[in-house]
């Protein structure tokens, strides 16, 4: 991307970096290492015995992710909506800017930024336990971050779709439905899980083969889809103003 081209990209970076909106993705880092780190302790111990290493390794990056993906969607659906409503980014769209990049500029924004916050994530948790056992670590990290990316995604769409705080709202309960998906007690009908993201099912199947692979494949192509459709609507809200 170059010149007109990285103008909303180079906007959007700028205001994301401001306290207000990357303040909360700061604190996960530290948080999350402080947990493993004593959870590492309570292991040494013989309290957290249950556990073993490669367990407990999987399960913080899983928890990094979750979180991180938590807020990540709903900053996103308060970003978008607040940016793409805003006068100043009305006004711009008179400027001799490429129009879809009003679109791709923030949204590839925002996912550096995650992406950034994810990788001082997921190092943070492997540098706290040290020894990850025999565990894949890097297969886990790659399908845990597509909740992240999915999160992102549904951001822009939920951004462009609805106001931030509405957004936010349906995004939390989308990803807690999604997240129940993959617990063994709850039971829905295989019709929705066309409609409800394979957060919960990623999780409890990454290890296995075919079946995780499966389930990164629908994630990656629900988060691809409604992408789509959030550059189809600002597509036509561009063409309006």
């Amino acid at each position: 991307m170059k010149g007109r081209n990285t103008y909303y990209f180079r906007e959007s970076i700028i205001i994301l970096l401001k306290t207000k909106w990357i303040g909360p993705y700061l604190l996960l880092p530290p948080l999350l290492a402080f947990m493993v780190y004593a959870e590492a302790y309570l292991f040494a111990h013989g309290v957290a015995g249950i556990f073993t290493l490669g367990q407990r390794t999987v399960l913080a990056i899983w928890n990094g992710s979750l979180l991180l993906a938590l807020i990540a969607g709903i900053k996103s659906c308060l970003f978008f909506s607040k940016m793409w409503e805003s006068s100043w980014f009305r006004n711009s769209l008179a400027l001799p800017v490429s129009r879809p990049s009003g679109f791709w500029g923030p949204y590839l924004a925002v996912l550096s930024i995650v992406s950034a916050i994810f990788i001082l994530t997921t190092g943070a948790v492997v540098a706290a336990l040290q020894e990850s056992g025999r565990v894949p670590v890097f297969q886990i990290i790659a399908e845990s971050y597509i909740p992240v990316m999915w999160a992102v995604s549904m951001g822009a769409f939920l951004g462009m779709l609805t106001t931030g705080t509405a957004g936010s709202m349906f995004f939390t309960i989308l990803l807690l439905l999604g997240f129940m998906t993959g617990l063994p007690f709850v039971s829905l009908p295989k019709w929705l899980f066309a409609i409800i993201p394979p957060v919960g099912r990623i999780m409890t199947l990454g290890m296995l083969y075919p079946q995780g692979l499966i389930q990164a494949v629908i994630l990656i192509l629900h988060s691809a889809v409604f992408l789509m459709l959030g550059r189809l609507l600002f597509g036509i809200g561009s063409r309006r103003r």
